[in-house]
């Protein structure tokens, strides 16, 4: 890592500061008197032929600072610090020691030299070599673990021969410990490669064991290794036949402070981890035969296995840092190779966390990888395999992808069903997923119906508080959701969420994922404040158990928006909006499906907030793109369309207000399932307000009066989309002279509104100056 290199530079720098300056090869402890012996004549004493005398005589005169006081004796590459002791000399000059071995702080001030950072290892490059450019040193530096000996090989060797970067990356690729045991630099004494293996033969006599940790170790990634791994029940399996004291779990301990001294792995106490550098691990594997290394990479796997934690749910936050630990092993030591279930389920956990984090490109990556190896190993009903593919499924409803996830969980429920049997608990949660599928490509009956059945399957076969049913029943709500039956959803979402609060804790994402849905409900049902409240506490959980950017955080955000808005906070719902927008907009693509919700929910808060113009212009962009992603047929296209007919009423465009507005309430129908649905019943609201703005009063009245009944047999009457509809029924009925009865039903309903929502409520200001309200909806969430 340059430890010489640097000290060297500190002689130069500072060589003025001194009188003396002497330089002693410390590796042999044998030959360190006779280096002594050749600094005598620098101090004026005679050598003689007594070589033990001559070094006593140097080093007293050193202490004593005669004739020099300032003097500077560097020992390089000292090994045992016992061994030196009795050479370092006392006094007023300066000691300076190069040494692998860590354990040195009892006699000096240690300072670790640490590798190149990328940037360093880039500049080093590039000044060797002028004509490469940056991302092509970034690639040489990667394979080379930023290695400063490494790095000056490299840099030659791409200076002395012209070969073009990819090709000389190629060779790296498979040929590095061949380039390490034949490349050495000119002021070098050996080969990097020689040097460990010099030290991993030593260190094979004392402590056989020692070595095979090395060669586990070497299996591993280049990352650091936890110690939680190596000191489990299944690494010290594999290392006992090699050393039967390790019976004893502190005799480990002993091992690898071993392994330190000789430098071949850096031991991190503060941080309880063990790293091999990457060109190491690359000496190591090429010493092992091919079934030696097959053999050592199939017992890491099972290490890694072995490190999970008790209750394995990959979904618990308190999980995921023992989940980090096994995380970057995975791939380095080919954990996609094995055959071995635990370490299939084990990858299909990775593809979960991947989900569950919102890493969706990386996770399908990896998924798509094992797929492709799985089905050629064990066929296409495999057990893992459909579980795995299940996993995709999720990943990609997410991503917005309806249609390809719903087909996904069509064929695996198929072949689940024909190889397991219709009760086979992944068969079931397969259903449940296919329930919400269906629902979001808005097959809406077929998926309420197949939620219900397999709801009902969960809790007779595991009863209501297992966590499976808890997750059916999570589903079945939703479906109820999308149908528009927002109060059934509500009961079920609140008795969910109590029975997740008792099973998993009020901190656990699944409890969270409830309290969000159950929030939901009460903003459909009316009950802003109590959405809000909820909302809030939860916002606060998600932030402080899951990270700001995680993407049920960001979707809580979202809903509290809405219901903030909802609950007249119009300026705080707004700048919500606004900051989640930009958090979006860093973190997913454009077109991704809460971005777009969001987009479309700022253009309601600004249209709330007084700024129709600037509503219309962010609605046509979520619009634009909930058109080319899932059609003009899709409820999100159609919710975004009612928004831009109420904003282009606004800015005076009553006209091209009307025909978007009557083309959508025709289409929502069809998209819903009829006349009763709840936003269907907000598209008919808007569409009497286009009517009578457009100078059909009549019209308007018939339609105000049909959706005032149809919000009373659905929502309530004290519901607020009925009361703003009788609102508007009383603004059209002053309109068409009807003076009196407009002012009975505009009083009678105000005071009722005011009793639910406050008085100070700022969408009560319209009715009250006899201006209609304007009904925006909300993409309905399908995750």
């Amino acid at each position: 890592v340059g430890k010489t290199q640097l000290v060297l530079e500190y002689a130069h720098r500072f060589m003025a500061d001194y009188d003396l300056v002497w330089w002693i090869p410390a590796q042999q402890e044998e030959l360190i008197p006779s280096v002594l012996a050749e600094i005598a004549p620098q101090l004026g004493i005679r050598r003689g032929e007594n070589i033990e005398e001559a070094a006593e005589a140097v080093l007293e005169a050193l202490r004593r600072g005669q004739p020099y006081s300032r003097w500077l004796i560097i020992f390089d590459n000292a090994e045992d610090p016992e061994a030196l002791q009795s050479h370092l000399p006392q006094g007023n000059g300066h000691v300076v020691i190069t040494s692998r071995n860590p354990s040195w702080a009892h006699l000096a001030i240690p300072l670790e030299v640490e590798a190149f950072t990328r940037e360093e290892s880039v500049e080093h490059l590039t000044r060797r070599v002028p004509a490469l450019t940056p991302g092509s040193a970034g690639q040489v530096a990667q394979l080379l673990g930023d290695l400063p000996l490494a790095i000056e090989l490299a840099s030659a060797w791409l200076e002395t021969t012209g070969m073009p970067v990819p090709k000389y990356v190629a060779l790296l690729e498979t040929q590095l410990t061949t380039w390490l045991a034949s490349s050495q630099p000119s002021d070098y004494p050996s080969t990097a490669a020689a040097t460990w293996s010099v030290s991993i033969e030593r260190l094979r006599q004392e402590w056989p064991a020692a070595v095979r940790l090395l060669e586990l170790c070497s299996c591993f990634g280049a990352e650091p290794i936890s110690m939680n791994l190596l000191y489990s029940d299944e690494t010290l399996k594999y290392l006992l036949p090699y050393d039967s004291r390790l019976q004893e779990k502190l005799v480990l301990g002993r091992i690898i402070q071993e392994i330190g001294r000789y430098a071949l792995a850096r031991v991190d106490r503060a941080r309880s981890s063990i790293q091999v550098h990457r060109l190491v691990q690359a000496v190591i594997k090429h010493s092992m035969t091919e079934e030696q290394k097959d053999q050592t990479q199939h017992e890491v796997h099972r290490i890694l296995v072995g490190g999970l934690p008790t209750q394995a749910d990959v979904d618990k936050p308190e999980n995921w840092p023992r989940y980090n630990e096994i995380w970057p092993h995975l791939a380095p030591s080919e954990a996609h190779t094995c055959m071995e279930d635990p370490v299939r389920y084990l990858l299909v956990q990775r593809v979960r966390y991947l989900w569950r984090r919102g890493e969706y490109a990386d996770g399908l990556v990896l998924a798509r990888r094992l797929e492709s190896s799985w089905l050629g190993q064990r066929g296409p009903d495999d057990r893992q395999l459909l579980y795995l593919r299940s996993q995709i499924a999720n990943i990609i409803r997410d991503q917005g992808d309806y249609r390809t996830a719903l087909e996904i969980d069509q064929d695996v429920l198929a072949r689940q069903s024909e190889a397991f049997g219709a009760d086979y608990v992944h068969t079931l949660m397969t259903a449940t997923a296919l329930a919400v599928d269906l629902s979001a490509v808005g097959r809406l009956d077929e998926g309420l119906s197949l939620a219900e059945r397999t709801a009902d399957s969960f809790t007779t076969l595991f009863g209501e508080d297992d966590p499976m049913a808890l997750n059916a029943a999570n589903n079945l709500a939703l479906c109820l959701r999308a149908k528009g039956q927002f109060f059934q959803a509500r009961e079920i979402d609140r008795r969910t969420l109590a029975l997740r609060r008792q099973v998993f804790g009020e901190e656990h994402p699944r409890t969270l994922s409830s309290a969000l849905n159950l929030a939901r409900d009460l903003r459909h049902t009316g009950d802003f404040d109590e959405s809000t409240a909820l909302l809030r506490s939860t916002l606060e959980r998600h932030l402080s158990t899951l990270g700001k950017d995680n993407p049920n955080t960001m979707r809580t955000a979202g809903s509290l928006a809405i219901s903030l808005r909802k609950s007249g906070l119009h300026d705080e719902a707004l700048q919500l909006s606004r900051e989640l927008l930009r958090q979006y907009e860093l973190t997913y693509p454009a077109d991704y499906p809460d971005a777009l919700a969001c987009r479309l929910n700022l253009a309601c808060d600004l249209s709330a907030t007084g700024d129709p113009a600037g509503a219309l212009v962010t609605a046509d962009i979520a619009a634009s793109a909930y058109h080319s992603r899932f059609g003009s047929e899709h409820q999100f296209t159609l919710v975004s369309e009612n928004n831009r007919a109420i904003y282009l009423r606004q800015v005076g465009k009553i006209k091209e207000a009307r025909r978007i507005a009557e083309t959508t309430y025709r289409k929502m129908k069809d998209a819903l399932g009829g006349e009763e649905h709840p936003f269907v019943l907000a598209c008919a609201m808007n569409v009497a307000s286009a009517l009578a703005d457009d100078g059909d009063l009549e019209g308007a009245e018939t339609l105000d009066r049909a959706t005032e009944q149809s919000f009373t047999n659905v929502l309530g009457a004290r519901h607020p989309d009925r009361l703003f509809c009788r609102c508007n029924l009383a603004v059209t009925l002053r309109a068409r002279g009807n003076t009196s009865e407009a002012q009975d039903l505009l009083l009678e309903t105000l005071t009722t509104l005011e009793a639910i929502l406050g008085a100070t409520h700022p969408q009560l200001d319209h009715p009250r100056r006899w201006r209609r309200v304007n009904r925006d909806l909300e993409p309905q969430a399908v995750v």
